[in-house]
């Protein structure tokens, strides 16, 4: 049955901005699906009034940066930055992230995170999350009793952007399930970033194609990937994404 009084979330630290969720949600049937296949795909998660109006804030935003890893570091690019690079700089970053997707962990996509951000809905649509209403669905949709904040970060990947294969456990960080609020309007699956889970061995089980206004959450650790953005990507792929946790929220 849909969820009487949840439809509505104003929230306590950006008055400005009222976000709502889709009245028709049955956190029952959801909790049996994620029950069954540790993965849920929820369609229209949020009113649509909502999900445009964060999708405009990351689509206009100018506080995007290229985010790669180096092992364990992680490192952060503002695009001005690197539109002054020299293309043998191009290419040595090219050459490093070729080199480290090949014999281990490595991601390259764009990100905003609150941290640095001055774009007030994203910090809105993170307070959102861990409002006690929110909170109370996740837990009934996931079984995990202990969930009480979730935290939040943009994404948007490009052609060439990708997320090697991972389970995001993280012992000290209390990870109980992980989400993705995809926010692009227009996607076809041979573009790629594909959010891939894995059997046992290695073989793709599933596969969810990026859409507007769709939540993905699944269990953690569960072993999933982004495929990469092919070149014959017509658009961006935008969605926030983070991790639905137990214990105290705190800054990361």
């Amino acid at each position: 049955m849909p969820l009487p009084g949840l439809t509505k979330r104003r929230c306590p630290t950006q008055e400005m901005f009222v976000f709502e969720l889709a009245s028709w949600l049955d956190p029952k049937r959801l909790a049996e699906i994620y029950r069954e296949f540790h993965r849920l795909q929820i369609r229209n998660f949020l009113s649509d009034e909502s999900a445009r109006n964060l999708h405009r804030e990351l689509a206009d935003s100018a506080e995007w940066r290229l985010t790669v890893n180096q092992g364990e570091e992680i490192r952060h690019f503002s695009l001005d930055h690197l539109s002054a690079w020299t293309d043998e700089q191009h290419a040595l970053l090219e050459r490093a992230v070729t080199f480290g997707g090949r014999y281990g962990f490595q991601f390259r996509y764009e990100v905003i995170r609150l941290e640095w951000t001055t774009g007030e809905m994203l910090l809105a649509f993170r307070d959102f999350l861990s409002s006690p209403e929110v909170v109370e669905l996740m837990r009934e949709i996931t079984g995990d009793d202990d969930i009480s904040f979730a935290d939040a970060h943009a994404s948007r990947y490009q052609p060439g952007h990708f997320l090697t294969a991972h389970d995001d456990h993280q012992e000290s960080m209390r990870r109980k399930a992980a989400y993705v609020l995809n926010l692009t309007p227009e996607w076809r699956p041979d573009w790629g970033g594909l959010l891939q889970f894995y059997d046992a061995s290695g073989n793709v089980s599933r596969a969810f194609t990026p859409g507007f206004n769709v939540l993905n959450i699944f269990r953690v650790p569960q072993t999933h990937s982004v495929s990469w953005v092919t070149p014959i990507a017509a658009a961006p792929r935008y969605a926030v994404t983070g991790w639905l946790r137990a214990g105290e929220a705190a800054d990361d």
